[in-house]
């Protein structure tokens, strides 16, 4: 039985100097707007640390993460976020939203869980620190593979460090009418989220020198769309 929590993946940065005031509005009105919408489990927001970037696709990332959580897809098309979603929309081209979603390097998907198996999950008060990795454009012919080692080897290997909380593996899915979710550049196929808590998990062999994966799925992943970036906890 598929997992059905879901997630809304957002990265983007302050759309003008006005970033105080912005990060206000995002806090204090668009996620609050959201949390009283029935299925939303939890939002976090995350800032990039500094210096804390692997590989040439990381090194503009965008400054900030958004972690949307809800307990099933459904959630996204229900008459209560439709009507939040529409008024936003409205909304003018001065406004926060629509500065948002206009500005170059927003990147957004929805994901849905696909490891573990159980939807059992709560946010570690302890980690501080998220990692999020990102692999797109991955051959057909290479899934399974891909999939076996993330799932056996490397995930595994990483919960037996002693700074790795929780470690989650997301797919991209469709919206809801069956059009793609991906906004904007850089949005990935594959997104890999690992609580921690500090910011030293890049650094480690197991990202650096995955010798034990699968030589086709580890090399083709580190060429196309690919992404490792730390975020440290907003709220």
């Amino acid at each position: 039985m598929p997992n059905d929590r879901t997630i809304i993946f957002v990265r983007a940065n302050s759309p003008g100097s006005d970033e105080t005031e912005w990060n206000d509005w995002y806090e204090k009105q668009h996620i609050a707007a959201r949390l009283e919408i029935p299925g939303f489990l939890c939002i976090r927001r995350f800032r990039l640390s500094d210096g804390q970037t692997s590989n040439p696709a990381s090194l503009m990332a965008p400054t900030y993460l958004a972690l949307y959580e809800v307990d099933h897809p459904d959630v996204l098309s229900s008459a209560a976020y439709m009507k939040v979603v529409k008024h936003e929309a409205s909304l003018g081209s001065d406004s926060f939203e629509a500065r948002t979603r206009a500005q170059p390097h927003i990147s957004r998907g929805i994901f849905r869980q696909i490891f573990p198996p159980s939807d059992v999950y709560t946010v570690p008060d302890e980690a501080e620190w998220l990692v999020a990795v990102g692999h797109g454009d991955l051959p057909d012919s290479l899934h399974r593979e891909y999939d076996a080692w993330y799932n056996t080897e490397h995930i595994p290997a990483c919960l037996r460090m002693p700074s790795v909380v929780t470690a989650r593996r997301f797919e991209i899915q469709a919206t809801a009418s069956g059009a793609s979710s991906k906004v904007g550049s850089n949005v990935p196929d594959y997104v890999a989220l690992y609580d921690v808590t500090h910011d030293s998990l890049l650094s480690s062999e197991l990202f650096e020198q995955p010798d034990s994966a699968p030589w086709q799925a580890v090399e083709y992943c580190k060429m196309n769309h690919a992404y490792q970036c730390i975020y440290r906890g907003e709220r």
